[in-house]
Parts: C-alpha cells; structure tokens; sequence
C-alpha cells in the first residue's frame, strides 16, 4: 500500500520549470529534421550516466533512467530539469526506458524487465532467452510483445549481424525465436554495429536505432529493412546512450556525462 501510494503521488507530480539553451549550428542532417535549429541542454548530475529516455504523453513530460540506480527520474519537457524520481529497485544496471499506453517499461542488460503500472503496481518479467548485455528494446503493442536487442552476444559477433528477440508482454514468456535481423554487411558507414538505444517514430513507425560506440544512428522500417544510416558527430554525441521523440516526432538524444556533464540534443522535425 505504502508503495502505491508512493507511486501515484510520482505520477501526479510535474512542476513547469525555465528554457533550454541552444546551439544552431549542429554539423548534422537527419533526414526530415531541422539540424540548424538543434538545442544542446546540459544535464543535472544525478543524470550522469543516464542510460534511457522516453516521452510520457500522459503528463506531457519525460522519463529517465540512470545505468547504476534503480531510480527512474520525471524531467520537464522545456528545460529537461529533474521534477520528480522515483526508486523502484536497488542497484543495478539499468539501460533502457520505454512508456507505451498506462505502463512504464524498464531494461536491465540481462534482459529482466521492469513494468510499472500507472495503477501503482510493479511487475517484474524475468528473461530465460539468449544470453548477451541488451541495452535496448522496444514494445511491438500489435504483437504485444518486447522486442530486446543486444548491444554484445558471441552469435551476434560471430555470423556479424544485429538479431532481436522477443518476450511476451504481458508474461515475460520467451519466444524462442530470432525475431528480426540486421546484417552489418548491408551497412555502409561501420563494419560493427552494437546498438544502445531505440526509438519508434511517432509518425512513421520507422525505428531509430542508436549506437553509441559507433556513433552511428541506424533508421530501419517496420520489417528492419535498412532505410538509411546517419553518423553522429562526436562534438555533440559523445557517448550517446538514449534515444526518444514526442508525439509530433521532435527527436530527442541523451549523452551519458563520461568526463563531462551529461547532455541532452533535441532536433525539431521539419515543418510542412
């Protein structure tokens, strides 16, 4: 009961802070997006090592998670400032964040999901798949199912190609099937390719894919074929470990502090 209401009272909070600051002159060019008008926001410490990022259409704001603590922070959606955390495990090594409808989803690299429920409940679903350090996921809501990617597994290295696995969402139950391949022969700019963080775009469902040791954003549709490939220039995404977008596609990535500060880019989307 305590952590109920420890949670619903996390969920109602969103305080309305100051504006970002800016850098216009970004050397990048994803298609679709206004890189002239790219913003470099620095973030607070707690946010360090900030693993993952997602947008939260239900209180118009975003979530966060940091890769050492079991903590999942609230950030206004002007200036990205902390609002609000919330502990929801010790801890641990946590990569990637993800909200779909009323339910926040959270991944620990060996797979082990957490969900919290907008009705105050956690749920933990535990993984029996391949072995492999997985940074990124996403949730296929027609399927419903998690989609994991490993960042590192020996079968990856070994035939050279990107494989995704799937869980049910509701159960954690393995399918025990590759789900979608990405060959690393069919890439362009890297032989390599080990991917921490995804994102759907809101509008076309096309998935971004992000590779921090690359510095590689990867976009693929639906079916995982490759639609094109956008190398990050290291001035602004120097360990780039997170990866979201509103509900009108403004894309968003978070750079994890290293020997600096952590930063977030935000990218606008083109207008018509």
């Amino acid at each position: 009961m305590i952590f109920r209401k420890k949670y619903i009272q996390f969920f109602c909070s969103i305080v309305l802070l100051a504006a970002c600051a800016a850098d216009k002159n970004a050397p990048i060019n994803i298609k679709g997006y206004d890189y002239a008008q790219m913003k470099q926001v620095e973030l607070e410490h707690p946010l360090k090592e900030i693993s993952g990022i997602a947008y939260w259409a239900d209180s118009n704001s975003f979530v966060a998670v940091n890769d050492e603590k079991g903590i999942m922070y609230l950030l206004d959606p002007q200036n990205f400032r902390i609002t609000n955390k919330f502990d929801f495990e010790d801890a641990g090594d946590y990569e990637e964040i993800q909200v779909y409808e009323k339910t926040i989803y959270i991944l620990r690299s060996d797979g082990k999901i957490y969900k919290l429920n907008f009705d105050g409940t956690l749920e933990i679903l535990s993984y029996t798949g391949p072995k492999a350090e997985y940074e990124s996921f996403y949730v296929d809501v027609v399927s419903n199912t998690v989609v994991l990617i490993p960042k590192h597994s020996k079968t990856g290295a070994k035939e050279k190609q990107t494989v995704t696995y799937t869980i049910n969402a509701s159960d954690g139950t393995y399918a025990n099937k590759k789900e979608h391949v990405l060959s690393w022969s069919d890439l362009k700019s890297t032989a390599l390719l080990h991917p921490s963080a995804v994102a759907i775009h809101p509008v076309s469902k096309d998935i971004y894919l992000l590779a921090s040791i690359e510095k590689r954003l990867i976009v693929l549709n639906s079916d995982w074929k490759l639609l094109a490939e956008y190398e990050l220039d290291r001035t602004y995404f120097l360990q780039p470990e997170g990866i979201t977008f509103d509900p009108t596609g403004n894309l968003y990535i978070t750079n994890e502090g290293g020997g600096g500060s952590p930063t977030l880019i935000q990218i606008p989307i083109l207008s018509n």
